[in-house]
């Protein structure tokens, strides 16, 4: 087996930040970041494979953040979770609603990762 697939999981509700990085720890080298800057930081630092962010963000809402990591490195996979019906996340590779189904993500995760990497 290859590396693990890098995960940055940008939340600003810390219960589901921690959470969700638990659920998805078992298969997925996980990082987290509290806001949109901090994960455009996080990413910079990390250069993670996936970068799964929520689009309610304090200071860069989750389709800015997600524009910044398409402009910097394009075949990195982007997932925006939202509870927002009406998204234009246009830059990102999937949309998914919460409450994230956990095994659903982890698939998309798979698969946008594995994607990232050829």
């Amino acid at each position: 087996m290859g590396e693990r697939i890098k995960v940055l999981l940008v939340e600003d509700d810390g219960d589901s930040r921690e959470l969700l990085a638990e659920l998805l720890e078992p298969d997925f080298d996980v990082i987290t970041a509290v806001d949109g800057v901090s994960g455009l930081q996080a990413f910079e630092n990390d250069h993670p494979d996936v970068v799964i962010t929520d689009e309610s963000l304090p200071r860069m809402c989750g389709t800015a953040l997600a524009q910044e990591v398409k402009n910097r490195e394009p075949r990195t996979g982007v997932v925006l979770v939202s509870g927002y019906s009406n998204v234009d996340a246009g830059c990102c590779d999937e949309v998914l609603r919460k409450p994230v189904d956990v095994e659903r993500l982890s698939d998309v995760i798979g698969r946008l990762g594995e994607a990232a990497r050829h």
